[in-house]
């Protein structure tokens, strides 16, 4: 496989150090990462992909030390995108060297990764992070040891306390000036493999391959796709496919026992007793029937976090912009161009912004149980019902990111190696109740369901994971027959998250929705101020959005809505958040706060009408932004069609029986 040669640094580049962050998931390399580069770190796209990568930058001792971070994975194979993401920037970036992170409780599984890693005969350093904790459960590393078994720099780190992590930018610096590798990695996998491994090497010498003709044969002798294909082309022999597994099973054991070799010479104590405390929540929180009940006690009390812990921040909000609006009109006068500045960009941005407290407050609850180490368990334990849906825990884990947006849950996608299971999870990822819709829920909910407000939103919530959920099994049905692929997860430690942690993850997540504020919602709140405006000069019953929703109204007719909320969710077409700039423009909301909101709203709907409303809004048709990424991760325009005819069909015709079946119920009471 011909691999193009590292590009010369240039005399006035010498100083800079690319470095790639490795490591298996949960062992702390998020961590690692934010604690050498703080909040100098930006996210980007790989070339020709749109995984997300996060780079982040220091400067040590004159250095500029770039670090990007690859993606999770537990090996080097290629059933995953995230893992061929991890193996093709290993393989042909040009990273200077690579550190492989490793949690210092449980280091088999990240052993073994680094095991593949020194087979490329990179430079590598080994970061044991979370050295802390194994001290105080009383493990003990010998360093010399590991370092002698693996001929790699090793470095002791805490993320929590800071500890090695001068030492470890150090050895970046100091590794990164020397040509060579410290020692090349040459495990010996047995008579019957390494006779083969001559055999290929001793083939491939002679057609200028340029990656390492060992990794090469192993790799193509393990019957690895792109290798052995290449290998094939190349003119080595086509192997059974009961051969290859039988050289994959024998790699694998020796690599195991190796590693097993390694733990049992450096690592003293290791697997004791101490854990237990973390043994015993476990034995709780993934019980088989108490866990269920815990999980969802669990999301409700984020969501009376969200909402009522937030809202006095809300309401001061609320307050602020409405009183912007007025000083604007009460010092320029009444005109179009104060319009423009009170209606249009005041009361349309500011109606969403006001949302930005319970929308952080999710974030803040949501990161609380993502860094203790809950939400793997909650995968873990969704992960048999899951399966009733023909889903695994791995969907689940790409699923709840949706609650912040559905554009990184659709990408995170890509870690899921069954091609089945991950079309049918992007496509049903639109149902889940993205950040852009919590406006929209608060809104509604404070005007007609004030005294139950949290309980209502959990509920939303709740229906929205199960229509995600009976949608698999409906798209399964029409499309795709077969089993899900069995979970894999590694459970990490509880950790007390740390402040630190706690805001990186809560800015990174809300700080998208501050994004489309000042970006999409801002041109759209001046669009629609346009829209609204003319041509009749500020009559909105006469203006162009009057013209659209009034020619849309046959659609919604079953729901007795009117033009202007035909209107609010024609536009929020774009992006949910759009419903409520739209309303507050439409019914002039910013003129008096959020009591005009509840008496122009309250006229036009009940309870009943608002609830199915709120669902028609929870389901409809995605966003531009998740539409476009749907069709950039299916590359099919029949699919992102299917998506977005689909998700109506679901909308209307849900919110349609919640509608008569709730006038009814209410008739008969």
């Amino acid at each position: 496989m011909p691999v193009k040669s590292p590009t010369r640094r240039s005399e006035t580049s010498q100083k800079t150090v690319k470095v790639a962050l490795a490591g298996c998931p949960n062992v702390g390399k998020t961590s690692l990462f934010n604690a050498l580069t703080g909040t100098k770190q930006y996210v980007a796209n790989w070339p020709g992909v749109t995984v997300e990568k996060k780079e982040g930058i220091f400067t040590y001792k004159g250095y500029t030390i770039n670090l990007i971070d690859l993606p999770g994975t537990y090996s080097l194979g290629y059933s995953s995108i995230d893992e061929k993401i991890a193996r093709d920037y290993l393989l042909k970036g040009d990273a200077d060297l690579v550190i492989l992170v490793a949690d210092s409780v449980n280091p088999e599984q990240s052993l073994y990764l680094l095991l593949e890693i020194l087979e490329m005969e990179k430079k590598v350093i080994l970061a044991m992070t979370a050295i802390d904790e194994a001290k105080k459960i009383g493990i003990k590393i010998d360093r010399y040891e590991l370092q002698k078994h693996l001929g790699i720099p090793v470095v002791f780190t805490s993320s929590v306390t800071g500890e090695g992590l001068k030492e470890l930018k150090e050895k970046i610096v100091e590794y990164a000036q020397k040509n060579t590798i410290l020692h090349k990695m040459i495990l010996n996998y047995g008579e019957k493999v390494e006779s083969e491994i001559k055999k290929v090497e001793r083939f491939l010498g002679d057609k200028k391959v340029r990656i390492n003709l060992r990794y090469f044969a192993l790799k193509y002798l393990s019957g690895d796709p792109e290798f052995y294909s290449e290998g094939v082309k190349l003119g080595l022999p086509e192997l059974s496919e009961e051969e290859r597994i039988g050289y994959r099973l024998l790699i694998a054991k020796r690599k195991r026992e190796y590693v097993e070799s390694v733990v049992k010479e450096a690592f003293a104590n290791a697997g004791s007793k101490s854990l237990s405390l973390s043994e015993a929540i476990d034995h709780v929180l993934t019980h088989k029937f108490l866990s269920f009940p815990l999980f969802f006690a669990l999301m409700y009390l984020v969501f009376k976090f969200t909402f009522d812990i937030a809202q006095v921040f809300s309401d001061l909000l609320d307050l602020l912009f409405s009183q912007l609006g007025s000083a604007v009109v009460s010092t320029f006068g009444e005109n179009a161009f104060t319009s423009l500045i009170s209606d249009g960009i005041i009361g349309g941005v500011g109606s969403v912004l006001v949302f930005t407290p319970n929308i952080f407050a999710m974030f803040l609850a949501l990161g609380f149980l993502e860094e203790s180490g809950y939400l793997p368990r909650a995968a873990f334990v969704m992960d048999r019902i899951m399966e009733k849906f023909k889903l695994s825990g791995r969907a689940f884990m790409s699923l709840i990111l949706g609650f912040g947006c559905n554009v990184p849950s659709i990408m995170a996608t890509r870690a899921i190696d069954d091609p089945r299971e991950r079309l049918v999870t992007v496509l049903i990822t639109p149902f889940i109740s993205c950040s852009a819709r919590l406006p929209v829920y608060l809104l509604i909910l404070r005007i007609f369901f004030p005294e139950s407000s949290a309980a209502m939103l959990f509920m939303i919530y709740s229906l929205s994971i199960l229509i995600t959920l009976l949608s698999s099994v409906v798209i399964n049905w029409l499309f795709y027959r077969g089993r899900t692929s069995p979970l894999i997860l590694e459970l990490p430690r509880y950790r007390m998250p740390t402040f630190k942690n706690l805001y990186i993850y809560t800015w990174n997540r809300g700080k998208h929705f501050l994004k489309k504020a000042g970006t999409i919602i801002f041109v759209s709140a001046i669009l629609i101020w346009v829209l609204s405006y003319f041509p009749s000069g500020g009559d909105i019953e006469n203006s162009f959005s009057a013209m659209i929703g009034k020619s849309l109204e046959w659609i919604f007719k079953p729901f007795g809505y009117s033009w202007k909320i035909v209107t609010s969710l024609f536009y929020g077409a774009v992006a949910k958040e759009v419903v409520v700039s739209t309303m507050s423009m439409l019914y002039g909301f910013e003129e008096e706060t959020f009591l005009g909101a509840k008496e122009a709203l309250s006229a036009e709907m009940d309870p009943v009408s608002a609830i199915a409303f709120l669902i028609f809004v929870m389901a409809y048709i995605p966003c531009f932004a998740t539409i476009a990424t749907i069709y950039s991760e299916t590359g099919s325009l029949k699919w992102t069609l299917f998506s977005i005819g689909y998700s109506f069909a679901v909308a209307y015709v849900l919110s349609l029986i919640i509608l008569y079946t709730g006038k009814l119920v209410v008739m008969l009471i």
